[in-house]
């Protein structure tokens, strides 16, 4: 019998400070807040996590082509697991950047509360968020911080890590003073 290879891969997006993003957060009358905003973090708006490392079972969709839908959402078991929701943004699109901005990874609202009925410990993306720019995205996440959910976008995942990717492995600080706190996310591969 052959022994089952587990692979630990990071997959934090790590952002230097020549990358335009890095250049704006600096340029921010906010930049403490705006600096935990970029690269791969946890939105914190009312709440933060109990303990400031998890590992967590991860249940993948792919949303390559469309976000879910209500009836994928409840063919799930959610509960204490995180929801990874593969959009393709980063692999295809890159960060921060005008096409990956413009990419439409909102959920609707009815598959988002879907969602938080199953008790998920973490929503995962790939991308800014999910709901829209502006008031909807912290409006979507102060409704998962009030399930004890917590959002972490601009996770590095690539489509071929879809089949094998079964856990995370998500560590940040859970006291940093910007409501986005940096967050070290490793994928386990089987």
């Amino acid at each position: 019998m052959k022994a089952q290879t587990t692979l630990h891969i990071p997959v934090s997006l790590e952002i230097n400070e020549e990358h335009p993003a890095y250049q704006w957060a600096k340029q921010h009358s906010d930049s403490v807040n705006a600096l935990g905003h970029i690269g791969t973090h946890i939105d914190c708006y009312t709440k933060v996590p109990q303990q400031n490392h998890y590992s967590t079972e991860a249940v993948i969709i792919d949303c390559s082509e469309r976000m879910p839908n209500i009836e994928q959402i409840t063919a799930l078991a959610l509960t204490g697991k995180s929801l990874v929701l593969y959009t393709a943004n980063l692999e295809k699109n890159g960060y921060g950047n005008k096409d990956y901005g413009d990419l439409d990874t909102t959920l609707d609202t009815t598959v988002l509360d879907a969602i938080l009925q199953q008790s998920p410990a973490f929503i995962v993306i790939d991308s800014y968020g999910i709901g829209a720019h502006g008031d909807e995205h912290i409006r979507f996440d102060k409704r998962c911080e009030e399930h004890g959910c917590f959002v972490i976008e601009n996770v590095v995942l690539t489509k071929a890590m879809l089949t094998t990717l079964t856990a995370l492995d998500i560590e940040f600080d859970k006291i940093a003073a910007s409501t986005g706190k940096r967050c070290e996310v490793t994928a386990i591969l089987t």
